[in-house]
């Protein structure tokens, strides 16, 4: 039997209090490899660059009407390479968004109070600026709507833009930029229809959302096709029809739905759900089938239409949407889509900034159902970076 004294006792009760009292070494912080991101500052002020700077300093822009003017021949040079400004006698016009451009990137040189005064007359004004930034830091030609005739952009158009290897003066251009606030309100209506008409017109509708702290996320839209390779209603023979009525007649409810037992094989693979010997129904899917039976089309839901487009509805709860939507067998392959009809939409685009995030974290995409005159059509966001096509 070992036996301590008092002395030892106190010793080690004293090294395991320190030992309780000292914090724990993260091992994750130290085992990180990569670097973070470098935020973007945008400070003020010519920035020295021997390689970049000009031998002699640029003239400052001066204020003539609502733009600003700069003298050639450095104004031709922004105007024919950069795309920048409006042609105006000896010079170009600029709007006060581009001389922010330029001041950042062209070494042109502002006032110490220029800035200030912008913000005072309007508030958007860094917004606006970081935008025209970030949208041409991938090397494209952005052209603000202001210096554009009105047939070159649909209303509510911020700027045009044309890719880095054509020319704004000869080719046609590849998208159409809106830009909002993070915390700003979804106006679905209002966006759909400024979406509709860019993609009229022939061009990528693209969405920069600005957050408080001056970064952007990036989403271009389109429309999405759904379909799948399920069996459809018409498929089902006369003898199986007559089966699933008497199988409906016998249905037990449950809290979400029903559960029906005593059949050999279910005829409609792409409905339901199957468990203890029997299938679960949905009351959506239980909607659709007695829709079917009574043999009523009057009522199209955005659920029937995908059925008989011939994908697979399963709820999403897990990510965050309505439905998970697959285009083949649940146990082949996984569901492509996640969608939210648009009366369930996010209200905000910080909340469609988190749907989208979610779903392509999980290598999905993100739509929305909406209802256009007489069909259905899936409205698919994707966040994306400049520089890319």
């Amino acid at each position: 039997m070992l036996c301590y004294d008092n002395q030892q006792i106190d010793s080690a009760v004293f090294r395991l209090y320190n030992m309780a009292d000292t914090k724990p070494v993260s091992m994750g912080r130290q085992s990180r490899k990569y670097v973070p991101r470098a935020r973007t500052k945008r400070p003020l002020g010519l920035q020295s660059d021997s390689s970049q700077s000009p031998n002699k300093p640029h003239p400052t822009p001066t204020k003539k009407g609502e733009k600003w003017f700069l003298p050639n021949p450095l104004a031709s040079r922004l105007y024919q390479k950069s795309g920048l400004g409006s042609l105006d006698e000896e010079g170009i016009l600029l709007e006060p968004l581009e001389v922010m451009f330029c001041h950042w990137n062209r070494h042109i040189p502002v006032s110490e109070t220029w800035v200030n005064d912008r913000i005072q007359s309007d508030y958007n004004f860094i917004a606006k600026s970081v935008v025209f930034d970030v949208a041409r830091s991938g090397g494209e030609i952005v052209i603000p709507v202001g210096n554009l005739p009105n047939d070159k952009f649909t209303n509510n158009t911020f700027a045009v833009k044309w890719s880095r290897n054509s020319s704004h003066f000869s080719s046609e251009s590849l998208s159409q930029i809106r830009w909002f606030w993070a915390s700003q309100e979804v106006d679905w209506t209002d966006l759909i229809n400024w979406v509709n008409s860019v993609i009229e017109v022939g061009d990528l509708p693209e969405i920069f959302v600005i957050d408080d702290e001056m970064d952007i996320t990036m989403y271009r839209i389109s429309y999405e096709e759904l379909s799948g390779n399920q069996g459809h209603w018409n498929h089902l023979s006369a003898k199986e029809v007559t089966a699933l009525k008497d199988l409906m007649e016998q249905m037990t409810p449950t809290p979400t739905g029903c559960f029906i037992q005593g059949f050999s094989s279910w005829p409609l693979k792409s409905i339901g759900v199957e468990h203890l010997s029997g299938v679960n129904l949905r009351q959506e899917e239980i909607d659709w089938i007695i829709n079917k039976l009574a043999d009523d089309a009057v009522h199209e839901t955005l659920f029937s239409h995908l059925t008989e487009q011939g994908c697979i509805l399963r709820p999403g709860f897990k990510y965050g949407c309505k439905w998970r939507v697959y285009d083949d067998d649940v146990g082949n392959s996984h569901a492509p889509w996640l969608l939210q009809p648009i009366s369930e939409a996010p209200s905000s685009w910080e909340q469609t900034c988190l749907s989208v995030r979610l779903a392509e974290g999980v290598h999905k995409k993100w739509v929305c159902g909406l209802k256009d005159s007489n069909d259905w059509r899936f409205l698919h966001i994707k966040r994306w970076l400049p520089g890319r096509v």
